[in-house]
């Protein structure tokens, strides 16, 4: 398959070489469209890799904070900067949903966060002068504990509601600042390309959790008018008009998404009649069955990644992509 991501890689090129902080009437936004980080009412949410972390201390020593870092989820763009954080400024407290500390003890989930936090470190030390950082486990000193999501569980904390919402990671929580009339939602209801005329679906670990998830948060956005929307990647937003816009265009997207997803498959030849437990399949050889899963990512690329020219880097997204296509066989077929 010749496809030529030129474009796409210029995209993301230019994101990872500015690192900025903007001023806003929610707080303050470190970053870029690669990564934005928000530090609201003292409180800094989620830290990107340890590169952009190591940019983001460089900042940091000039503000004022309450040394409180809530994370979002488990995956490495939003952790991985928190020991380096720890090392340059001091002691930090963490807070984060209980599950994450389970992925933070796992030896094999730990090798795979620091090889995708290398990749993406290394990228942006092109661009910038950084030490000699990289990432390192941590210990989390405020555990959210979630046993039951349909008893709409949540805690409220430092002024700020913590919502469990499931289905793009297992441990993914947003969180709700009232009186900053700000939502951080990491990738609960998906990621925009930067023309605004896709939004990608972040499901990775359960479909039916992610809709349940992006359901509450629309029901909570539109019920407060939420104005302030912050994204973790490529943009946010600070008009109501604009969020209620995001929202109309990201169920779209999905919708679409899937379909195509459903259609490949059925292209391939992946049917409900081959279909077991945890997503595997029956009625072939393993390694053809990772053929199949194979020639459906790449349609995905073909028909999306360079279509709406998406900036997500390519191993990161055919990881991602991967566990959707898994994930809609399991549940969807």
């Amino acid at each position: 398959m010749n496809v030529n991501f030129l474009h796409n890689n210029e995209i993301r090129e230019k994101y990872l070489k500015n690192f900025v902080v903007k001023e806003t009437s929610f707080g303050k936004v470190f970053g870029s469209p690669y990564t934005f980080l928000y530090l609201i009412d003292g409180v800094l949410f989620d830290t990107s890799v340890s590169a952009w972390a190591y940019l983001l201390c460089q900042k940091l020593k000039n503000v004022e904070w309450k040394k409180k870092i809530f994370l979002t989820h488990s995956h490495y763009d939003h952790l991985g900067g928190v020991s380096v954080i720890q090392s340059l400024l001091g002691k930090i407290e963490v807070y984060a949903n209980s599950y994450v500390a389970k992925v933070l003890n796992s030896k094999t989930a730990l090798e795979i966060i620091k090889k995708f936090d290398d990749y993406d470190s290394e990228e942006i030390k092109k661009f910038h002068e950084i030490d000699n950082v990289g990432f390192d486990s941590f210990i989390i000193d405020f555990l959210f504990n979630f046993d039951n999501f349909d008893n709409n569980d949540y805690f409220f904390i430092e002024g700020i509601n913590v919502i469990y919402t499931p289905g793009h990671t297992k441990d993914t929580v947003s969180y709700y600042i009232p009186q900053y009339n700000s939502l951080v939602m990491s990738e609960s209801m998906g990621v925009p390309n930067y023309r605004f005329t896709f939004v990608l679906p972040e499901f990775l670990t359960s479909y039916g959790l992610y809709v349940k998830s992006f359901e509450r948060l629309k029901n909570l956005v539109l019920d407060n008018k939420i104005s302030n929307f912050l994204l973790p990647h490529i943009m946010y937003f600070e008009y109501f008009s604009d969020v209620k816009d995001f929202i109309k265009l990201s169920e779209i997207s999905l919708s679409m998404y899937v379909k195509q997803i459903l259609g490949f498959l059925e292209k391939v030849g992946v049917n409900k009649d081959m279909v077991v437990e945890k997503a595997d399949l029956k009625n072939g050889d393993p390694e053809i069955i990772d053929l199949k899963i194979r020639d459906v990512f790449n349609m995905v690329l073909d028909g999306f990644y360079v279509k709406y020219e998406l900036s997500q880097p390519l191993y990161g997204f055919e990881a991602n992509v991967t566990a959707q296509i898994r994930t809609i066989i399991k549940e969807l077929l």
